[in-house]
């Protein structure tokens, strides 16, 4: 008989792990269950049942004006006069640069109001004007009281400008005027029929400029008719500072640039 040759008579060469898995299952199970598990507890921190009874201060540089029902004006949630709420409009609005204001009103104010707040806010120099939506309860209440007391004096507001001329230029032109309009309100003021009615002359005036290339006035410097809350029961003051006026002096422009600003003042007696 002849031998048979090929591959059946050749040893495995394929190691069989099945012992070996074995072994290591039986040694993991015994490892398993002779070590202690240690129970790391996780800090887990949940909303207080309450909320915090300290209230967040208001954003100084969001600017709401409050209509209250009954009639009263609040400056971010600040209870104040309304010759107050014009000079603390002003002041606020020359250090930033998102000029924008709104007013949250009562739904029982009266609309002339809420219009007249509107104006007010534009002439103490906001570019903007926004009413918020109106709710059932009305706004927020007022946390603070403003004794409503301001330095007298005038108190120039943010300088609405067009055309080749900044807020900067604009302003340093009307300070340099300054003294000579404060001369006016002074004389103004101790004039007979200052005072009628228990109001002192206060409020606001809107100055108009028409600028040239060299920074001549291209007509006379004036109060803007109908932009402004004073009244001037002496019919002294606005004669004197329309005298006064075409005095300004600006910057030049540069060729073929022309300019006009408008320059909102607050008149206080203090």
């Amino acid at each position: 008989m002849g031998a048979k040759l090929g591959a059946g008579g050749s040893p495995q060469a394929d190691i069989n792990m099945t012992p070996l898995i074995d072994i290591v299952l039986v040694v993991l199970i015994i490892m398993m269950v002779n070590i202690p598990i240690s129970i790391e507890r996780m800090g887990l921190k949940l909303p207080s049942p309450k909320p915090p009874d300290t209230e967040q201060p208001p954003n100084p540089d969001q600017l709401a004006i409050a209509l209250y029902e009954d009639g009263t004006v609040a400056l971010n949630r600040r209870l104040m006069k309304e010759d107050k709420l014009t000079y603390e409009l002003g002041r606020r609005l020359l250090s930033t640069s998102h000029k924008n204001v709104f007013v949250d009103a009562h739904p029982k104010v009266k609309y002339g109001l809420v219009v007249h707040m509107v104006d007010l806010a534009r002439s103490a120099g906001a570019n903007q004007v926004g009413l918020a939506k109106m709710k059932p309860e009305g706004p927020l209440p007022f946390n603070q009281v403003d004794a409503g007391t301001m330095p007298r004096g005038l108190y120039p507001n943010s300088p609405r400008v067009a055309g080749g001329m900044g807020e900067k230029a604009a302003m340093d032109a009307l300070h340099r005027v300054l003294p000579a309009l404060r001369s006016c309100y002074d004389q103004a003021l101790a004039a007979p029929g200052a005072v009628r009615e228990g109001d002192i002359l206060a409020g606001t005036l809107t100055i108009e400029a028409v600028v040239g290339p060299r920074g001549e006035q291209m007509e006379p410097a004036h109060i803007l008719p109908g932009e402004g809350t004073l009244e001037d029961p002496t019919n002294t003051l606005i004669p004197c500072l329309e005298l006064a006026l075409p005095t300004m002096t600006f910057a030049p422009l540069g060729p073929d640039k022309t300019a006009r600003a408008l320059m909102p003042v607050l008149f206080s007696p203090g």
